[in-house]
C-alpha cells in the first residue's frame, strides 16, 4: 500500500475510533469510560495487526501516525470549547489510545517476518 493511502487510512480510522467510542459509551472522550477506552483501542488495534501481517510493522506504524492526527483533528472539529483548550494536553495523552494498537501492529509485524523467513528456510532447504 502506498504510505499517503496508509496515513489516510489512518486518519479516517482515528476520527472514526472517537465516534464509535462515543456511541459504545456515551462520554465524548474515550479517557471518560473503560469501556469507551477500549472500544477506541480496538477500533485502532484490528486494523494495525492486519495492516503489520499483510505489509509490515513499519507500515501499520504509519497508519497509527495518521491515526494519531485524526483523533486530534475530530477532537477539535466536533469538541466543545473545554475540549478546544486542552487540545495541547490532547496531544500527548491521545498517544495512550495508539499503545494498544501499536502492540498490535509490532505483532503483525513480526508473524509476518517470522512466517516469511519460514517460508524462505523451506523453500532453500535440500530435498
Amino acid at each position: 500500500m502506498q504510505r499517503f493511502v496508509l496515513l489516510v487510512i489512518g486518519f479516517l480510522l482515528g476520527a472514526a475510533s472517537w465516534r464509535v467510542s462515543y456511541f459504545a459509551s456515551g462520554a465524548f472522550e474515550p479517557f471518560d469510560s473503560a469501556t469507551g477506552f477500549v472500544v477506541c483501542q480496538a477500533v485502532l488495534a484490528l486494523p494495525a495487526l492486519v495492516i503489520g501481517l499483510r505489509v509490515g510493522m513499519l507500515r501499520a506504524l504509519l497508519m497509527l501516525s495518521g491515526a494519531w492526527v485524526g483523533i486530534i483533528a475530530y477532537a477539535y472539529i466536533f469538541g466543545d470549547s473545554e475540549a478546544r483548550a486542552w487540545i495541547a494536553l490532547l496531544l500527548f495523552t491521545s498517544l495512550a489510545l495508539l499503545a494498544f494498537p501499536a502492540g498490535a501492529g509490532i505483532l503483525g509485524g513480526a508473524v509476518r517476518a517470522i512466517l516469511r523467513k519460514s517460508r524462505d528456510t523451506t523453500d532453500t532447504a535440500p530435498h
